[in-house]
């Protein structure tokens, strides 16, 4: 790592009042990582400088590169700068852009989660239609089982909550909506269970805030770099 950004992030960690341990701690990483960031021995990887970024309340640019302008910044990674993690991934600077690198020159920037949930979306598609094709000719329930339609949606959003730890992702309004479908279609009782949507709003009352602060306390669950 070029020691002028190592000794800008020792300076961001002083100035926002983060001993190397405690700034450790938010990250999910050994003090020893951190210190040999400030000590230029190796260099954060494309998550730690994401959350450090967002840590400091400041843009990738902002964090490598101080308060210069974005003239200065192009003509400083003019010629492509590159800094590597132990693990191999690269973050690259080059014509005022930044590239996000895997060891084997793929996009980092393509999250692997997002491939995870497109295969258990196609999973949850795949269970519904059967269960709607069982339910509907074994049972004789056209009249009702085309809910798992709407139900489905709101599958797909509560993996994809647990997968990124954020409660607001699941579609709340959706999974209510389609439960009282059900309870009225099937046992006529749309009243008085229509004050299931009364609580949509205090479902988001409470995800919100309880969001915020996983964003600002979780950490990157990943081994201690020695």
């Amino acid at each position: 790592m070029n020691i002028e950004i190592a000794n800008r992030l020792q300076k961001l960690r002083k100035e926002n009042g983060y001993s190397q341990e405690e700034l450790a701690d938010k990250l999910g990483i050994s003090r020893q990582a951190v210190s040999k960031w400030e000590r230029a021995e190796s260099s954060p990887d494309t998550d730690n400088l994401i959350i450090l970024a967002r840590l400091y309340n400041m843009s990738l640019d902002e964090l490598l590169y101080d308060t210069e302008s974005s003239d200065d910044i192009r003509q400083r990674t003019k010629d492509s700068i590159s800094l590597t993690d132990d693990e191999g991934q690269s973050v690259i600077f080059k014509d005022g852009s930044i590239e996000f690198k895997n060891p084997d020159g793929t996009n980092a920037c393509i999250d692997k989660r997002r491939i995870i949930l497109s295969i258990i979306d196609a999973v949850v598609f795949a269970i519904t239609l059967i269960a709607y094709f069982i339910w509907s000719v074994v049972f004789d329930a056209w009249y009702v089982s085309w809910v798992l339609w709407v139900l489905m949606p709101a599958i797909m959003s509560l993996f994809e909550a647990c997968i990124f730890k954020t409660i607001s992702k699941f579609l709340y309004p959706v999974f209510v909506t389609s439960i009282y479908c059900f309870i009225g279609m099937e046992f006529e009782l749309w009243h008085p269970y229509w004050f299931l949507f009364v609580t949509i709003p205090l479902f988001y009352a409470i995800a919100n805030p309880i969001d915020k602060f996983l964003f600002k306390t979780k950490k990157i669950e990943k081994e201690d770099i020695e």
